[in-house]
């Protein structure tokens, strides 16, 4: 079930991220033709909308108990965002006028959504993201982990704390 959820959110959070960076390009740039100082108003209030979407990306690739699908997802899906702007430029331009989609496109077009497309990417390889965290420890517990390891009635010699075991005898 968390699998289907992490999909269904990669797929909600792929725009998120598209339109948010490209309000802030947007917000960016026109505080630049301004001539307005950063530390103004409109200023601080894009400062903050990055500072949201980087800890968004960050929730997104870091916590390992998220399925890797919800990263994954978002990944492929901003990668196929770059991929259409090379390939099919035309059809980006059928899209809905909505806030920030045409700082997205020039986004693409500099090449931005691709590598940090395949940093999403990345965190459905690792193959501990794929388990869930209380089987394993629910084997180590049970001590399944050592079953056929040793010998009937033999016990693992464990050496004391402290280093070297002394001669008897």
């Amino acid at each position: 079930m968390r699998h289907v959820v992490g999909f269904l959110a990669g797929l909600i959070l792929a725009p998120v991220i598209l339109l948010g960076s490209g309000w802030a390009f947007a917000r960016l740039t026109g505080l630049n033709r301004d001539g307005a100082a950063f530390l103004s108003t409109s200023g601080l209030v894009t400062l903050a909308g990055m500072c949201g979407l980087a800890l968004l990306l960050a929730l997104l690739m870091v916590p390992p108990r998220l399925t890797p699908l919800l990263p994954g997802v978002a990944g492929l899906s901003l990668a196929g965002f770059t991929a259409i702007h090379v390939l099919r430029p035309e059809i980006l331009e059928r899209l809905p006028s909505l806030p920030g989609l045409g700082g997205a496109i020039t986004l693409t077009g500099l090449g931005l959504y691709l590598p940090l497309g395949l940093a999403l990417i990345v965190p459905m390889f690792a193959a501990a993201r794929w388990s869930r965290r209380e089987m394993v420890e629910e084997n180590l517990a049970s001590g399944e982990y050592l079953d056929g390891i040793y010998e009937d009635g033999e016990e693992a010699q464990l050496p004391r704390r402290g280093g070297r075991r002394r001669k008897s005898g």
